[in-house]
């Protein structure tokens, strides 16, 4: 009777801290979770290829910024992602434009999809292109 009390306490033990991760683990960008105009975007299924053609993204606003791209699409692959708006208020802003966002672009071109992580260091502003990205993605599905 001992041994089955332990396994079902073990049971009901791991149960709940696989309930616990699932709550912990939070929204995929929590730098924007909760913010106004910040809401995670709906899953488009990729299943389906890419047109050809290109597609402006939305301007999203971050907290240094808005950012907007355009992506190019040919033979169903992306082949050009356009920084049409990028913040550049602040000297760091300058900064993160000039070097770390043609990094995210050519990690997103080697990927072809936006489903990439942000780039440490510019975490508002690749969120931003990220979301503009995708969203023109979705505009060519």
């Amino acid at each position: 009777m001992r041994r089955v009390l332990i396994g079902a306490g073990g049971a009901i033990a791991g149960a709940l801290a696989v309930l616990a991760g699932h709550a912990l683990a939070g929204p995929a960008n929590p730098d924007l979770a909760g913010r106004p105009g910040h809401s995670e975007p709906s899953p488009v299924p990729t299943d389906r290829p890419l047109r050809d053609g290109s597609a402006t993204g939305p301007r999203i606003e971050t907290d240094y910024g808005p950012v907007q791209v355009r992506v190019t699409v040919t033979g169903g692959a992306i082949v050009d992602i356009e920084a049409l708006v990028l913040p550049s208020h602040h000297e760091r802003s300058r900064w993160i434009a000039a070097n770390l966002v043609p990094r995210l672009r050519q990690r997103v071109l080697g990927a072809q999809t936006a489903d990439v992580d942000v780039m440490s260091g510019a975490t508002f502003t690749s969120g931003g292109y990220l979301r503009s990205l995708q969203s023109a993605l979705d505009q060519l599905r």
